[in-house]
């Protein structure tokens, strides 16, 4: 990117149920939302930006509306994701429960950075020392307790500490360059599709970088769509789409895969020319997928600890002798599943990957 300058943080609040994620997300908006627009935002999209001060200048920040949104572990395009930062809400009276730990995993998969929001501090039986503990042996070393993770003590029910939390997120986007070029080509990736009976088939998508613009043809998967109706998340109409920014589209001609990211175009036939080729290049996997007649071809990539368990691995695939399955080794090598395998095994479907005492890159 040529001309890459700060872009707002694509941020999602994540935790146990009951922890006040819900009532985080219900201060945010009433209180960084222009007055009067605020309460109808979620009848929209399932995004809305924010706007605070931040050292004597005016930072945005995006929120995704539903905690732990399809989306965030969504396909990842040229290192883009659909969330950029995290917030892993903690009750300071219950501590680390199932959900917080599957939200944890969920970010550590992502590979994004997060920040600990350690809520209801309002509440008599709250104890943050406890929860930290609760956390350390969750291996989530606060900072202050032995690690780096930024944490914020809030009430999300009082509003205490939330600006705090706000900022918190500015200066972890900043520390992560988030950035983008609003001259570049276009990237974002769907978070959020629906059939509208009155309004035909519509689609969420978060702007990663360069500018979408009223005109143009939009694509994703093999479902297109022109930007002739575009929407902020207060449901009003646009012309343009900056990076960073959540927008609806509306009259797709199929319903887009949630997770998927866009392409963009100045003309329809090079839309219809883009979606051909997918459609081909899915026709050709149909074609393949079955040889020597009944054989149906399960691409198998292989990583291991060392050569010499890929080479036996390899040998003893090799062998294996099953009634309508032909195993077609489509990559190996040594040391941790890598992000080059992922998009390797992406190439088909039905793809394998295949470890022996090996690590998964966050990346991966």
């Amino acid at each position: 990117m040529k001309n890459t300058t700060p872009r707002p943080p694509i941020v999602a609040i994540m935790g146990h149920i009951d922890h006040g994620k819900s009532t985080l997300l219900d201060y945010i908006r009433k209180t960084n939302v222009v007055a009067g627009e605020a309460g109808g935002i979620t009848q929209h999209l399932s995004a809305y930006e924010i706007a605070i001060p931040y050292q004597k200048e005016t930072r945005q920040i995006t929120f995704l509306d539903t905690p732990g949104h399809a989306a965030f572990t969504g396909m990842r395009t040229r290192g883009a994701a659909a969330c950029d930062i995290a917030i892993l809400v903690v009750s300071a009276e219950d501590g680390v429960k199932a959900q917080t730990l599957e939200a944890l995993h969920t970010i550590r998969a992502a590979g994004i950075p997060f920040i600990v929001a350690i809520n209801k501090i309002d509440r008599p039986n709250a104890n943050l020392e406890k929860t930290k503990q609760s956390l350390a042996g969750a291996e989530v070393l606060v900072e202050g307790y032995g690690g780096d993770i930024p944490f914020v003590a809030i009430s999300a029910k009082e509003g205490t500490n939330v600006s705090e939390l706000l900022e918190t997120i500015i200066l972890v986007a900043d520390l992560e360059n988030i950035s983008a070029d609003p001259e570049g080509s276009v990237e974002g990736i769907v978070i959020e599709s629906r059939l509208d009976v009155r309004r035909g088939i519509h689609a969420t998508i978060i702007i990663k970088n360069g500018t979408l613009h009223k005109g143009q043809f939009l694509v994703t998967g093999t479902a297109m769509t022109t930007t002739r109706i575009m929407e902020n998340f207060l449901g009003k109409s646009i012309d343009t789409a900056l990076p960073g920014t959540p927008v609806s589209l509306v009259g797709f001609d199929s319903l887009p895969s949630v997770g998927i990211p866009i392409a963009v175009f100045k003309t329809k036939k090079e839309a219809l020319a883009y979606i051909q080729e997918i459609e081909f290049a899915q026709s050709n996997y149909e074609a393949t997928v079955m040889v020597d007649g009944d054989k149906k071809v399960i691409p198998l990539i292989i990583k291991a600890d060392v050569y010499g368990t890929v080479e036996a691995t390899q040998k003893e695939i090799e062998k294996m002798d099953i009634a309508g399955v032909h195993i077609k080794i489509i990559g190996k090598g040594i040391g941790a599943i890598a992000e080059s395998d992922v998009k390797l095994a992406q190439s088909d479907k039905e793809t394998i990957i295949l470890g022996f005492n090996v690590a998964l890159d966050n990346a991966a």
